[in-house]
């Protein structure tokens, strides 16, 4: 085929996708599914074929031969492996564990070292868990959600102090952090010290039930 077929291909397969993603954003599932499939169609990509997986199980569709499809065409790209490892998180915890650690074996990206930790914790692995999410800091300090995911191990080890300082540092990068807030509230609670407690729930504007609650318990 030459080149002049090829790229107008590649440009249609990618206006698909785009599509298909902002359609899936907005929640339109059934319409993005047209679309990631109509991507994948014109010309095969790792993209749409991982947005479509992610499309039907949303919708609670079957997305195993896509699964199948994605290590087929994509054997050394860690984002299937990444992808798998999202499909089984729930569902077969050590198939999950199998592929994140094949992720990180084709690339060490600091992402898929907190995927692994968040999988870990999830099975009370709680060492191991904060040994992970140790190494994606190390690789990237500056994302409020590893030190976040830090803070909760630390409370499950009874690590307190270490667990505050995780907390104070995510504030530092996002000082209106929500998952920050609400650890370092309960820590607050749980040491009795509730007025410190109720001044850091009430930096967050959207209230819903689980903060509500919190600042119930600040008051009792």
């Amino acid at each position: 085929m030459s080149e002049d077929r090829v790229l107008p291909s590649l440009a249609k397969s990618t206006d698909e996708y785009m599509a298909a993603y902002e359609l899936f954003n907005d929640g339109y599932l059934e319409e993005a599914e047209k679309h990631a499939r109509k991507s994948i169609e014109i010309k095969n990509n790792i993209d749409a074929l991982i947005l479509l997986i992610d499309i039907l199980e949303r919708q609670n569709k079957d997305s195993s031969s896509y699964q199948k499809m994605l290590v087929e065409n994509y054997p050394t790209n860690p984002d299937t492996y990444r992808r798998l490892f999202q499909s089984n998180f729930t569902s077969n915890k050590d198939d999950a564990l199998t592929y994140i650690n094949k992720a990180i074996n084709l690339m060490k990206k600091p992402i898929y070292y907190y995927d692994k930790s968040r999988l870990l914790y999830s099975m009370e692995r709680h060492l191991e868990a904060l040994a992970s999410v140790d190494m994606a800091i190390k690789m990237e300090n500056r994302n409020p959600s590893f030190w976040n995911l830090r803070a909760e191990i630390l409370v499950k080890l009874n690590r307190v102090n270490d667990a505050k300082e995780s907390c104070e540092v995510s504030l530092k990068i996002d000082q209106r952090n929500r998952n920050a807030i609400v650890t370092l509230s309960r820590i607050y609670i749980n040491l009795g010290e509730k007025v410190t407690a109720r001044d850091l729930l009430l930096k967050i504007d959207e209230r819903d039930e689980e903060i509500k609650k919190l600042l119930e318990e600040t008051i009792s």
